[in-house]
């Protein structure tokens, strides 16, 4: 029996300073989360599966997907896009595949 599928993890958040939510006003309140999906094998993270970008306005717990992103929630995103990196053991399992594949080469040759 073989435990795969996809799993979700919180890449990184970056705080909207001077945009107002448009649901209760409030100013300086939202922030743009990025969560990664992964393709496991026994929980082990083989390779990236996309990703999924919301804001959330703190006060009001308002969730607003990317494509709905205002122009200046856009632009604010696309500024800050830079400081939100996907880990790198997202690509662990096939890390580690390739080191072993690797290493059985290397050791059937000696």
């Amino acid at each position: 029996m073989i435990i795969f599928g996809l799993r979700a993890s919180h890449i990184g958040s970056v705080e909207v300073d001077g945009s107002a939510c448009t649901y209760c006003q409030n100013s300086g309140t939202q922030n743009i989360s990025q969560f990664g999906r992964y393709f496991h094998i026994f929980w082990i993270p083989m390779f990236p599966a996309g990703k999924s970008t919301f804001s959330e306005c703190v006060h009001c717990k308002r969730t607003i997907r990317k494509k709905e992103f205002s122009s200046e929630l856009k632009n604010v995103y696309q500024i800050n896009k830079s400081k939100i990196k996907r880990p790198v053991w997202h690509w662990s399992g096939l890390i580690l595949l390739g080191i072993l594949v690797t290493s059985f080469i290397i050791l059937s040759k000696i």
